[in-house]
């Protein structure tokens, strides 16, 4: 059930009416079940297991919230991360120990037929957050069975998130006692620009770096170069996309999810690209891991092995494969050498400009989405190689690509500065005619799309 499907208009739809229509007290009911269906859409029985992960949880939670005991905390995170690794990583586990000779291999191998459940490395990472923040501390209040269930599978960020803390969700479940038309600006303005992002501007640029990507060595410098900012534009517009859609649905049910996107290609420091870049995914990863590895504390040659290791597993939860691995070394690298220089520099030099700053970071940060987009090892280094010895074909480009570029550049520059949009800088009329445009116009997107393509970020 995508977000860009006419099924989850209707879906979302009949879930709205019933909820605001329902007496107060039946709603949080209603979002249960609303989520139950949702996720059984794609699949029954793992929706049986997703419900049984998140009743283990809550079971261990209720029995031993007050105790301070460590083996406590690590047997319930080993619970969660053997679930994880066992769906998601233990096919590449066999590969990698038939590439190392340590296995036979045979024809028919129940090893390799693990299957994917549909957002089991979001919902953990949420689980193994709850519990450690419970156990830190770091969030005290009382959670109910109804609440607990709802903050895990809440439709609209269930998928691929944002990844919820429990201050930003649990602390709020009170909502208003009825929709207001604040909530309804709101909520139809994400909808709006995820669906541009998403259905204008990803779905329609994907076929670029799908062809460059499938045959790298067949065109020239600028075509592979044209291919990885088409990439980059895609995957930005795919999953912030999500997000927005996200937001917009969980604003209209009441619930404000945090941001996850903040114009990251405008940002002029590879540690400024990833706290725009994936918000609640790199402060997951700084906060659980970084942070529990040591972080700074064990002194600085380990404060880098930390940040390195960090950013590697970071890679490896987007997939099990030999390029997420290298997607991580690459972003980790980055960090590593940034940190380095900025201890090493002298402080009174002057500072680059940021026309600069923000040319060189984008580049070398893009670069590192060859790793993420190829389908091996031996692809991306196709793809770097061609770089540099390529004399192949030129791609040619689609009429009317330039307006979407356009748009592309006119969305992040907005994310990246939103005072721009500020309401006291509209005028009223603007905003009174607003919330008609907005149903017209994501109506009219979605109604136009005649291949309903799935978002990137379902695979991980």
């Amino acid at each position: 059930m995508l977000f860009n499907s006419s099924v989850f208009i209707l879906f979302f739809s009949l879930t709205y009416l019933i909820y605001w229509l329902s007496p107060h007290k039946f709603r949080k009911g209603i979002l249960i079940v609303a989520s139950l269906v949702f996720y059984g859409a794609w699949d029954f029985i793992f929706l049986l297991h997703f419900v049984g992960i998140v009743l283990i949880n809550y079971a261990y939670y209720y029995y031993f919230e007050r105790q301070g005991d460590k083996t406590r905390l690590f047997w319930i995170l080993l619970f969660n991360a053997i679930n994880l690794f066992s769906f998601k990583y233990w096919n590449f586990f066999y590969q990698i120990l038939l590439d190392l000779g340590a296995v036979v291999p045979t024809a028919e191998s129940w090893a390799t037929h693990w299957i994917l459940p549909l957002a089991i490395s979001f919902y953990t990472f949420q689980l193994i957050a709850f519990q450690m923040d419970v156990h830190r501390g770091d969030f005290k209040e009382k959670v109910g069975l109804a609440d607990f269930v709802l903050f895990i599978l809440f439709f609209p960020q269930l998928i691929a998130g944002p990844i919820l803390r429990a201050r930003d969700f649990l602390a709020k479940i009170p909502i208003p006692k009825k929709p207001n038309r604040l909530m309804f600006e709101t909520g139809m303005g994400w909808i709006l620009v995820g669906l541009i992002k998403k259905v204008l501007i990803a779905d329609q640029i994907s076929a670029i770096p799908d062809q460059i990507f499938a045959n790298p060595s067949g065109y020239d410098f600028l075509s592979l170069l044209i291919g990885i900012y088409f990439f980059a534009m895609q995957i930005y517009c795919d999953f912030a996309g999500y997000t927005d859609i996200a937001r917009g649905c969980s604003a209209l049910l009441g619930y404000k999810l945090p941001p996850n996107f903040t114009g990251p290609f405008l940002s002029s420091s590879f540690q400024e690209f990833w706290r725009r870049w994936h918000i609640t995914l790199s402060s997951w990863l700084r906060d659980y891991l970084y942070f529990a590895l040591g972080g700074s504390r064990k002194g600085v040659l380990m404060s880098y092995v930390n940040l390195f290791i960090t950013m590697v597993l970071g890679g490896l939860w987007h997939g099990a494969n030999y390029t997420f691995i290298m997607w991580g070394v690459w972003m980790g690298a980055l960090l590593c050498g940034e940190r380095f220089w900025f201890t090493i520099k002298n402080k009174d030099s002057k500072p680059w400009p940021r026309w600069i700053k923000v040319p060189i970071i984008f580049h070398v940060s893009i670069m590192s989405l060859i790793f993420f987009r190829a389908d091996s090892i031996k692809t991306s280094w196709l793809y770097f190689k061609g770089f540099i010895a390529n004399e192949g074909a030129r791609i040619t480009l689609p009429n009317g690509i330039g307006y979407l570029v356009f748009l592309f550049i006119l969305l992040h520059v907005i994310e990246y500065y939103p005072s721009l949009l500020k309401k006291e800088k509209v005028r009223k009329w603007e905003w009174a005619l607003l919330p008609s445009l907005i149903v017209f116009f994501s109506f009219w997107i979605a109604g136009s799309v005649s291949e309903v393509r799935t978002f990137i970020y379902f695979q991980f």
